[in-house]
């Protein structure tokens, strides 16, 4: 049996005098995935989850240290979200959804990962549906 996720989400973009901007590492993720794929973004979010193990390898007796993101946009009748492993040199997508499809489109890719955890795809949708049901919590700051 799955054992519930804990987790919160932290927006990383703010808006400071006119420009939107947010901690260089995930930004430049976020950009240089939206050029690779092709997307647009307005909305960038750090997925912490309590269980440390997922989305991690195990690496020099440790965990590397993946970042998970929410890579989305908001616009005025509808939310689209992409999760994705920040890995340092690269990236591995693990799902994207529109709110108005009501289905989420998972990536084998992410499936394949030798992660010591990975979100399952309920788990993936408990997320999305939180965020789709509330979606100021990836807001830009001000």
């Amino acid at each position: 049996m799955e054992k519930e996720l804990t987790y919160s989400i932290q927006p990383l973009l703010e808006e400071k005098e006119g420009s939107i901007s947010g901690p260089r590492s995930p930004a430049l993720f976020a950009k240089e995935m939206a050029a690779q794929v092709g997307f647009k973004y307005n909305r960038l979010a750090r997925l912490w989850l309590a269980d440390e193990r997922i989305n991690q390898c195990r690496e020099d007796g440790g965990l590397t240290g993946h970042d998970t993101l929410i890579i989305g946009a908001v616009y005025k009748d509808n939310v689209w979200l992409s999760l994705w492993v920040d890995t340092g040199v690269g990236g591995v997508a693990i799902a994207s959804a529109f709110r108005s499809d009501g289905s989420i489109d998972f990536v084998e890719l992410y499936r394949q990962q030798p992660y010591v955890s990975k979100l399952s795809q309920k788990q993936v949708g408990e997320i999305f549906q939180s965020v789709f049901n509330d979606p100021t919590q990836i807001n830009i700051k001000s």
